[in-house]
């Protein structure tokens, strides 16, 4: 039984990479370059300067909304924040007050697009320090890169050069410390363009940000304003007594495999990457294929996938993105 390496892409970079040495100080550096990279990030870290960000966007594939967008978020800490968004038809206003959210009317889920871009945004570094990893120095736009390959169950033993289906992958510019090109599955691709940055307190933010699924561009953000948060009324930031509570909360993208049974005849174990929404009570809530190119085995793991119902989110009312590893297996 064969199973094949993902489809090559223009976006991928580590097509030869390199184990790092077991060695603590090889691993320490590779731990420190992606440190690097998600405090630039982190323009919300406990005790950052409070700040107004305004986003445009246009989102497209087969997903509940698409469309064009636009976000505002005013934080000024963890406990008090505000944050409104509109994509198509879907539009949303949520507080934070003393660390509770409430929303101006009830939400059964946020579009999958948007929790893209919040994620992209907000929350794109997460290594395990225990991770396997590997490292590809790569060349992106005229600038050395150092691509790190992680996978928090440890690598699958399969016969490939390039990336293993089961990595994340983080391609970093080692001599400013940012990060290039984000990857939570082979076929998705976090592009960030930093022409005309964003300095703001010491951190560079790209002011464009593009997102490409099995080589089609899926949304395309621009960072229209980021600036400090001063004298702000109290007014937008205090919930009104008409709010609700408990609506779903994001949280950072999550990847798990999945196994079935590989139809009869078939003689490739070829992985399906699913993207998905889950609600907090683990039913999915909408779905799509990263390299959706028809065949009968990506429309079945699709399939399979919406009608799955996975793991509660542990605490209340979290919403997931999860990008599922179908694996079809041999009976």
């Amino acid at each position: 039984m064969h199973v094949s390496a993902p489809a090559p892409d223009p976006l991928e970079l580590a097509t030869v990479p390199q184990d790092v040495p077991a060695q603590p100080q090889a691993r320490s550096a590779i731990l420190a370059l992606i440190e690097r990279a998600r405090s630039n990030a982190d323009i919300r870290a406990k005790g950052a300067p409070p700040f107004t960000m305004r986003m445009s966007f246009t989102a497209t594939g087969d997903v509940l909304y698409t469309g064009s967008g636009e976000t505002e978020d005013t934080w000024i800490s963890w406990e008090s924040s505000r944050w409104s968004a509109r994509l198509g038809d879907f539009a949303m206003t949520r507080i934070w007050d003393n660390g509770v959210s409430y929303d101006e009317k009830s939400i059964s889920l946020i579009p999958l697009r948007l929790q893209m871009l919040r994620d992209a945004v907000f929350w794109p570094l997460r290594a395990h320090p225990d991770a396997s990893l590997r490292i590809a120095d790569a060349d992106w736009k005229g600038k050395q890169v150092t691509c790190i390959l992680s996978a928090g169950g440890g690598i699958q033993a399969q016969e490939i050069t390039g990336r293993h289906w089961v990595e994340r992958e983080y391609c970093i510019d080692r001599k400013s410390g940012l990060l290039q090109i984000l990857s939570d599955a082979p076929g998705i691709y976090v592009v960030y363009d930093y022409t005309a940055a964003i300095d703001f307190h010491g951190h560079t933010m790209a002011r464009q940000i593009s997102i490409f699924e099995g080589g089609k561009n899926v949304l395309e953000a621009h960072v229209e304003q980021l600036t400090d948060a001063v004298n702000v009324a109290s007014g937008p930031l205090t919930p009104t007594a008409n709010m609700l509570q408990d609506g779903p909360v994001l949280s950072g993208a999550m990847r798990f495999p999945q196994s079935v049974s590989l139809p009869p005849g078939a003689s490739t174990m070829q992985p399906v990457i699913v993207h998905a929404l889950l609600a907090p009570d683990g039913k999915v809530l909408d779905a799509e294929l990263i390299d959706n190119s028809g065949a009968d085995l990506q429309k079945s793991a699709l399939e399979m996938v919406k009608h799955s119902t996975y793991r509660p989110a542990p605490g209340n009312q979290v919403q997931r993105e999860a990008f599922i590893n179908v694996k079809f297996v041999s009976r």
